[in-house]
């Protein structure tokens, strides 16, 4: 593998976001919103070298493991206890599978990014956020305007950086 331009090698430098333009069908609210995560996280992990916490996808993963054993107990349980006889298991695991699943609220037509920045000795944390149209980002091909997008991440950051120096 090749050095990459700031001597840094590995999985990151294979797929640079200002190398090769992120093309979506800008109808794919999906899509829209993940190529925008893809590149906001692409600006801060390599423009400013944060670090990425993966805690809110392990507690969704958590969470679903939580509602496979459910159903996996019910399963079992009603194998075991023919269905008059297992009624109170199936229901309570029935009733307990909803509060386990999440729901993905999509704002159409715009996106919100959100930074968070707790301190490491203090642990307050701050905040700064932009609500967009996603029109702002994409062409009518469904080409992400990387440039202005990095632009709109960069401002947030030093928003939040400039809060800080300012407290």
């Amino acid at each position: 593998m090749a050095a990459a331009r700031n001597g840094k090698t590995g999985l990151l430098e294979k797929w640079r976001i200002d190398e090769k333009p992120v093309k979506i069908d800008k109808w794919d609210g999906a899509a829209v919103k993940n190529s925008l995560d893809d590149a906001a996280k692409k600006v801060l992990l390599e423009k400013y070298g944060y670090v990425e916490n993966f805690g809110l996808v392990d507690g969704r993963l958590l969470i679903c493991t939580v509602s496979c054993l459910f159903a996996m107990l019910a399963l079992v349980w009603d194998f075991l206890h023919p269905f008059p006889e297992s009624r109170p298991v199936l229901a309570c695991c029935v009733i307990s599978y909803p509060s386990t699943v999440f729901t993905i609220r999509q704002n159409a037509g715009n996106y919100t990014l959100r930074v968070s920045f707790i301190d490491g000795k203090s642990k307050k944390c701050r905040e700064a956020e932009f609500t967009k149209s996603v029109a702002a980002f994409f062409d009518d091909s469904g080409t992400l305007a990387m440039d202005q997008f990095e632009k709109c991440v960069s401002q947030l950051h030093d928003a939040l950086a400039s809060d800080k120096k300012t407290k």
